[in-house]
């Protein structure tokens, strides 16, 4: 039993290093130029190791973008469970968003990986498509929150409520992106207040 225990902690560990291997090989190289042998001998295994773990170099790529995405939304689930006013909690997603991509060097070269590094390859379209549907459902939770804003007269009633919250979205992803080119330009962590007072008072009604 203790042998089971310590076989399954020792393939956990070695999946992680995997993962945080290839994040720094496909970030260095570009998804297309980067093989798994360049990942296999960064991280001191064989392939065979890697292919116990992933099917292919697609699906490390795509389990890599998948569970450090997931960062992101437990900063927001943990934004929304402190709750509040709607205001306060959009307010407290944009900033913390912000703050996470600056403070986290792993989320961040996910983020810049999968933006400037990965390229149009056909192995990785059901990863994409997998994103996209994870995208539509959070535009859709957060057109939900847009609706009951305007129902309770917080939110401006005079534009559609999913797109609001598609502004709300390309807002926070261009202020994120504008960051990522050059981030030595601003601090997104400091002006994130900013930026959040900016977009939160263009969607407030003015009544």
């Amino acid at each position: 039993m203790y042998n089971m225990r310590r076989t399954k902690e020792e393939a956990a560990i070695t999946r992680a290093t995997l993962l945080k291997t290839a994040l720094a090989v496909f970030s260095a190289k570009g998804y297309a130029a980067a093989t798994l042998d360049d990942v296999a001998q960064s991280a001191k295994v064989t392939r065979g190791a890697i292919y116990w773990h992933f099917k292919s170099k697609a699906d490390l790529y795509n389990t890599l973008i998948q569970e450090f995405s997931a960062r992101g939304a437990a900063v927001v689930q943990q934004a929304v469970a402190e709750g509040g006013t709607l205001l306060e909690i959009l307010r407290r997603v944009f900033v913390r968003q912000c703050a996470l991509i600056e403070e986290d060097k792993e989320a961040r070269a996910v983020m810049e990986l999968a933006l400037f590094k990965t390229g149009l390859d056909p192995a990785l379209l059901a990863g994409r498509r997998k994103q996209v549907e994870t995208g539509n459902a959070l535009l859709e939770g957060i057109t939900g929150a847009m609706q009951q804003g305007i129902a309770q007269g917080f939110l401006r009633n005079d534009m559609n409520p999913a797109d609001l919250a598609r502004a709300f979205i390309a807002f926070e992803n261009g202020v994120i992106q504008l960051w990522l080119v050059s981030p030595k330009s601003f601090s997104l962590k400091t002006s994130a207040e900013s930026f959040a007072e900016i977009l939160l008072d263009g969607l407030q009604s003015q009544a």
